[in-house]
This record gives C-alpha cells, structure tokens and sequence, in this order.
C-alpha cells in the first residue's frame, strides 16, 4: 500500500505540473481555440481512453499489475512532453491517441482491490488522496518555478522526462507482483464477454451506472471552469496553483477531518448521497460564480465530494 502511494503521488505531482501549465499552452496556439474545440479534443481524448482500459484489463490479468503501471508510464510521459510542442488544434487533437495508455488510475484501483479487504477498500481509496493532494502541493509550485526560469514550453517537455525517471524505476524495483491469471484463462476473456458479465450482475451495472454519471459530469465541469471561467479570472501560472493547492487542501480535509466523524455516523450508501449533493451544489454554483475567490470555494466543495463519491463507487465496482 506504501509503494502503491508512492507510484499514485509521483503520477499526479507530474499531472498537476501539466495541469498547471496545460490551459496557458492551449491559448498559445496559432489559432485560438474555442470551448467547442477544447470539448472535441477531450472527447477523442476520452474514446482513447476507454479503448486503452479494455486492453489494460485483459493485460494486467495476463501480465501482471507492474506491466501496466510500466506502460502507463511511458505512454504518459511521451504524452506530456508532447504537448510541449503543439501549437495547433490538430497537434493537440492528435496527441490524445497516446491516451489509450493512461490508464494509471484504474490500474491503481484494481492492484489496490488485490491488497485489501472489502471492509477495508473505501477507506484505503481515500489513504490515495493524501498523496495525490500533497502532489497537487508540489507539482503546480516546481511546474510554475521551471516555467518561470525557462519557459512554458520547456517546463512542460521536462515533466515527461520527470515522470518516467522517477515513476518506472519505483514501479520496475519497489512494487511488488500480486497476482496474475493462466494465460489459458486469460485466453478465453474477451472483450465481447464483458456485456454478459455486466447484464448478470446488477450491483456491477448500477456501480457503473454511478461511475459514468460522475464521471460524465465532472468531464463538463472541468471543461467550463478550467478552459471557460477559470480563462476570464487567472492571469498567471500563479493563480493556477492557487486553483490546485485548494483543491489539495480540500483533499486533507475531508480524509483527516471529515471522513473520520462522518464514516462512524453515516452508512455508505448515506457518504455517497451526501457526496452527491455536495457535487450538485457546487456544478450549480459554478453557473453563478463570478470571481476568481469563488470559483476557489466552489473547486474546493466540488474537490472533497468527488473523492468520497468516487471511492464509494469505486468500492461497488470492485466488490
């Protein structure tokens, strides 16, 4: 669990650099894009995406979860360090294909889902928020000082580098194997076999049900506040790690101080409604925001009740 903390915190100190950084590269392009194309980009992005996990399945099952973790790895970081070179729309849409192999996050939580127990899963998906929220400490602070003393450009080129030096020596030497299954079981998975996995299990298809809903949500929320609003309020690199060191605070919160009163008083099928309505609020408020200060109250709100949702219904799924 240690080194499984230690591989997510490395990942998303490189993802919150990037993302740091990310919003300025997209308006310094040749042409400026839209909302439209920013939206377009991220739904290609996406489909990659999902085609890449129905891959990442079958070959964490086959290979191992340290293959995966390796292969996430270097997609990512050809992914970052790509993006410091495009200038276009089409170098940023076409760039989203190396997407198929981010797939950390799910990969996590499968590896996480072999090394503890079902009492103990939400709880241990929450332990993964304390790094990722010091990454969002330091990844935003060293991207924001290497763009400073270089240039935005560099910056992002670097972390690529950053995230494959660090990440794939931890995951090749520290990471240990937990499970995988015969190749001649592997064999007969398919995808095509999932559909009947999923229409015999109903707890499975309202866990992905819950999933897609906020997932799909949290999608168009980040692509108005962070590429629409956030665009009318930020003026530096500095004000986008305001945004990211909120959101880690709001991370810290709610899993030393929340999480603890809240999961002795409340069922989990309660924390998962609170947690939702906690998201209602703030994707309503955001149509209403119009400061940069609330905006931050709003990304810290919207930060605390997706983790809980998220670890809720991560617990279904993999239960």
């Amino acid at each position: 669990m240690f080194t499984l903390c230690l591989v997510f915190g490395l990942w998303h100190f490189a993802t919150q650099w990037t993302t740091t950084l990310l919003s300025f590269l997209q308006w310094d392009t040749e042409e400026v894009m839209t909302i439209t194309d920013l939206g377009y980009i991220q739904a290609f992005g996406s489909l990659c995406n999902a085609f890449g996990a129905l891959a990442a399945g079958q070959l964490a099952d086959t290979l191992g979860a340290q293959s995966m973790f390796l292969l996430s790895a270097v997609f990512t970081a050809v992914y970052y360090s790509g993006i410091s070179m495009a200038r276009s729309w089409y170098s940023f849409f076409f760039l989203q294909v190396l997407r198929f192999g981010y797939q950390l996050d799910g990969t996590a939580e499968m590896y996480l889902a072999t090394v503890t127990t079902e009492s103990e899963r939400t709880s241990a998906l929450m332990r993964l928020t304390i790094p990722q929220a010091i990454a969002m400490f330091f990844g935003p602070i060293v991207g924001s000082k290497v763009a400073a003393w270089t240039s935005l450009r560099t910056s992002q080129f670097i972390v690529g580098f950053v995230l494959a030096g660090t990440m794939i020596p931890v995951v090749l030497f520290l990471l240990p194997t937990t499970h995988s299954i015969p190749r001649l079981a592997s064999a007969r998975l398919r995808p095509q076999d999932y559909w009947h996995m999923i229409s015999k299990n109903s707890s499975l298809k309202e866990g992905l049900l819950i999933r897609a809903l906020l997932i799909s949500a949290y999608v168009c929320y980040e692509m108005i506040s962070r590429n629409f609003l956030l665009r009318n309020y930020m003026h530096n690199t500095n004000e986008s790690a305001y945004v990211l060191l909120t959101m880690a605070g709001s991370l810290l919160a709610v899993q030393f101080i929340v999480m603890p009163i809240v999961q002795r008083r409340a069922s989990p099928k309660r924390l998962l409604q609170v947690s939702l309505v906690g998201l209602f609020i703030s994707y309503l408020s955001a149509a209403f925001a119009n400061s940069f200060e609330q905006m931050l109250m709003i990304t810290a709100v919207q930060t605390a009740a997706y983790a809980v949702a998220y670890a809720e219904s991560s617990t279904q799924i993999t239960t």
